[in-house]
């Protein structure tokens, strides 16, 4: 039988988590010190694997055990969600595409997306690169002209940026971001400030040479776009991304009373305030999945949420 159930987060330390928001604004509790990131939707097998305490499973077991609930035509779960708060920038790196991924380690490339939650009034994220040509991208990273190579943007609050595979990409340090992207797990570093790991007492490994056979040339400069809300049954709905064959994302505002209907899986992650979706209470830093065909899904209380789900690629 088809019901709502909660998500427990899958949380691993992150040499640039210093900070304390997502364990006292987020309520996520665990015993590792370095939170930087969790992951709120992840189904990696042997991995990264969200458990799911009402179900005694992990999620990658309940997409194998009930694929009614979300009727993919994917193997595994084809999409990822997490939070970052970083207290340090990220390295400068790339995911790669389809083809490079499955024959690196046999997994899919990682197209993504982000929505800037909060950010400092000088935060940024560096995002694509400057150079005109594969040999110019080579030497300023071998001669290490940053200053040249490397593209910043500032981080307006509430605005989205696509990310394609092959997009050269860091969050900047105590910038906090939504994340999408397919559930995949392959990341190539260009740059990491020369920064020891404090686990190993090591760099952390770098990839140069792949990320230059796999960054885009030339860059696509994408810039951060602000999407309008549309007032929707009680709801302030932001429509992000819609593709078949990727990801769906969507941001529902609620402040008293209001109902949305999606008739794909679902996942609600809150990001702000707390309430219920059908009696289910859910609060700041949750996430709950709703099968597919649950009709309308009501709301009360004051919440932010957004909602991940996925069409399949034949779908309309």
């Amino acid at each position: 039988m088809k019901k709502i159930v909660k998500i427990s987060p899958h949380i691993e330390p992150r040499m640039w988590g210093k900070g304390k928001r997502l364990r006292e604004e987020f309520h996520y509790e665990t015993d590792i010190e370095q939170l930087g990131e969790v992951y709120n939707v992840v189904a990696l097998p042997g991995h990264a694997d969200c458990k799911i305490p009402e179900m005694n499973c992990t999620l990658s077991e309940l997409y194998v055990d009930h694929p009614n609930w979300f009727e993919c035509e994917t193997d595994q779960l084809p999409i990822r969600v997490n939070i970052l708060d970083p207290d340090e920038d990220l390295s400068i790196q790339i995911h790669p595409d389809d083809s490079f991924a499955k024959e690196y380690n046999g997994g899919r490339g990682k197209p993504e997306a982000w929505v800037i939650l909060d950010a400092p009034e000088d935060g940024y994220i560096e995002f694509g690169h400057h150079a005109k040509s594969k040999e110019e991208f080579i030497e300023w990273t071998k001669n290490k002209k940053w200053d040249k190579l490397l593209r910043y943007l500032p981080t307006p609050i509430n605005g989205f940026i696509d990310i394609p595979t092959g997009t050269l990409h860091a969050i900047g340090k105590k910038v906090l971001t939504y994340n999408i992207s397919r559930n995949a797990d392959l990341t190539l570093r260009l740059y990491d400030y020369d920064r020891i790991d404090p686990s190993t007492g090591k760099k952390r490994d770098i990839q140069p040479q792949f990320v230059y056979e796999n960054v885009n040339l030339p860059d696509k400069m994408i810039e951060f776009e602000m999407y309008p809300a549309a007032h929707e049954f009680g709801c302030d709905v932001t429509r992000y991304w819609d593709e078949p064959g990727l990801y769906t994302l969507i941001r529902i505002h609620v402040k008293k009373q209001g109902k949305f209907l999606h008739e794909r899986f679902a996942f609600y992650t809150c990001v702000d305030g707390e309430g219920t979706i059908n009696g289910i209470s859910i609060r700041k830093g949750e996430t709950v999945l709703v099968p597919s065909h649950m009709g309308w899904m009501h709301f009360n209380g004051n919440m932010d949420l957004f909602l991940a789900s996925y069409r399949n690629e034949k779908e309309n």
